[in-house]
Order: structure tokens, then sequence, then C-alpha cells
């Protein structure tokens, strides 16, 4: 239980972490712009892997990034 609830507080944070990097950017923005500043912010694997699966496109807001990371 202990290890389920461990990885819980992990996604979490994983998820408010990559939540305040998308609002932190800079729109309109490219994926390949994205994928670098989640580099060299130092993101966690699970929301650099995220990123890489969306679309090669330009964003337009916050908003229509996260719907797309969550549409992946």
């Amino acid at each position: 239980m202990a290890l389920a609830l461990g990885a819980a507080v992990q996604e979490l944070q994983a998820s408010q972490v990559a939540d305040q990097f998308v609002k932190g950017l800079d729109y309109p923005i490219a994926k390949t712009q994205i994928v670098n500043a989640a580099r060299d912010a130092s993101l966690g694997p699970a929301v650099q892997e995220a990123l890489n699966k969306i679309p090669d496109r330009e964003y337009a807001d916050a908003e229509d990034l996260t719907r797309t990371m969550n549409a992946s």
C-alpha cells in the first residue's frame, strides 16, 4: 500500500510541475521549443515523454497544450 501511495504522490507532483511548466511558456510556441525548454528545465522523464508524444505543431496557449497532452 505504501508503494502505491508513494507512486500516486510522485504522479501528482509531476502533474503539478508539468502544469507550472506549461503555464510558464511563451505562446504561441512550437513543439520543438517546448521539448527543448522541458529538457533545459530538467523536467522528469514522465513529463518529457508526454511532451515527446504531442503532435509536431504550434500551440496557441497553455490550454491548447494541456488539452493535447491529456489526449495523448
